[in-house]
């Protein structure tokens, strides 16, 4: 019996003994990718430790940014104002369209493109360029019945929320792009006289959202109301 007894110990040892290892060999895994700089899902940081964002923070489009660059680099600092910053995302541009797409028998449009344009740029406290103008696209197709008008005005909006929502993960994955933090990592050792490329006004204005549309329904040509663009989130 005692014979017994140990030959099974013996046995769970040795079971337990690829268990351990493979415990280990996980935990030197991890160790290394962590000394590589691997970051674990779900977090991207940003190359600097302070940005500003030049998107009107009242607007739901410049909150959603804003939540989506937090979630992603945590110790980047969000910032109220371009002095205070390490880098600065400028807006360039952010315009809605809406173009007819096909015409009924009747010359009716039956279906509607609807767009959105965002272009931006990032830069640094001293206004050089760390990312270039970007340009982002989303289009998104809509069925037009002009019988039920009020619907398609609010399936409009939820199409132009969806597509703001597909702008920002866009966003973000362009800023923690490999070549933003060696533009990053290219201007802090620059020295004088190197050259520099072009210098943009960290101050200037946020350019006003253009979202006046090409047809004749108040409640989208002078821009589609939200109820949570009244700054409550």
């Amino acid at each position: 019996m005692n014979f017994a007894r140990h030959k099974l110990g013996s046995t769970g040892a040795r079971r337990g003994g690829p268990r351990w290892a493979l415990r280990v060999a996980s935990l030197a895994l991890l160790a290394l990718l962590s000394a590589c700089g691997f970051q674990m899902r779900g977090t991207t940081p940003l190359p600097f430790d302070s940005l500003y964002i030049g998107i009107a923070p009242n607007s739901r489009f410049g909150a959603e940014v804003r939540r989506a660059i937090a979630a992603a680099s945590p110790d980047t600092k969000l910032v109220e104002t371009p002095k205070e910053a390490e880098a600065i995302l400028q807006q360039v541009r952010n315009s809605r369209s809406m173009r007819e797409v096909s015409l009924n028998a009747q010359g009716r449009v039956e279906e509607y493109e609807l767009g959105l344009v965002f272009t931006f740029r990032v830069v640094d406290a001293k206004g050089r360029a760390l990312l270039p103008d970007t340009t982002l696209e989303a289009y998104r197709e809509m069925q037009y019945n002009d019988q039920v008008v009020q619907a398609k005005e609010g399936q409009a909006e939820s199409l132009y929320r969806n597509m703001e929502q597909s702008l920002v993960s866009r966003i973000v994955r362009r800023l923690t792009a490999p070549d933003v933090r060696l533009a990053a990592q290219k201007l802090e050792n620059t020295k004088p006289g190197d050259e520099q490329g072009p210098v943009y006004n960290i101050n200037q204005p946020t350019p006003q959202q253009n979202d006046r549309l090409p047809w004749n329904r108040p409640s989208i040509t002078n821009g589609p109301a939200s109820p949570d663009d009244d700054g409550t989130y």
